[in-house]
């Protein structure tokens, strides 16, 4: 199993090392191959990027602002009254520390379901993953644990 989180260059936890205080990792049972976590956090030389899969949503519905330290982000996927489905919603708050990460630059973008939240580094501070993980309001039944 792949590390939850990340692929390296950032904070990533094996299943067996996944923090209690965090919500259990969903699994997508029809997933062949990647990373199985919903989201990862990386750290680059540059920025901190994070990849949220938000399977379904279409670009239109990305809404996102920055309120000082912090990013907010909602997708919503479309219903479907044919088939009697309401579709999913996301959202979520990323907290960043402003003396290392310029919240000024920081951008969002869907792309085939994926939400990418990049979010650049100041250079003149040796900014260190100090990113407060508050995202992903989604319902997870006992179906969806690992």
């Amino acid at each position: 199993m792949n590390k939850a989180g990340s692929s390296g260059g950032g904070p990533g936890y094996s299943h067996k090392d996944w923090p209690k205080h965090f919500p259990p990792i969903p699994r997508n049972q029809f997933q062949k191959s990647g990373h199985q976590s919903v989201y990862e956090l990386k750290e680059t030389k540059t920025s901190r990027v994070a990849r949220i899969d938000t399977p379904g949503c279409t670009v239109t519905s990305l809404v996102y602002w920055i309120d000082g330290k912090n990013l907010h982000f909602f997708a919503d996927e479309p219903d479907m009254p044919e088939y009697s489905y309401d579709g999913r919603k996301y959202g979520g708050t990323m907290v960043f520390d402003p003396v290392s990460y310029d919240m000024n630059k920081a951008r969002a973008k869907l792309v085939n379901g994926v939400l990418w939240i990049t979010v650049p580094k100041i250079q003149r501070v040796n900014a260190k993953a100090v990113t407060i993980e508050k995202m992903l309001n989604v319902k997870i039944t006992g179906d969806d644990m690992v």
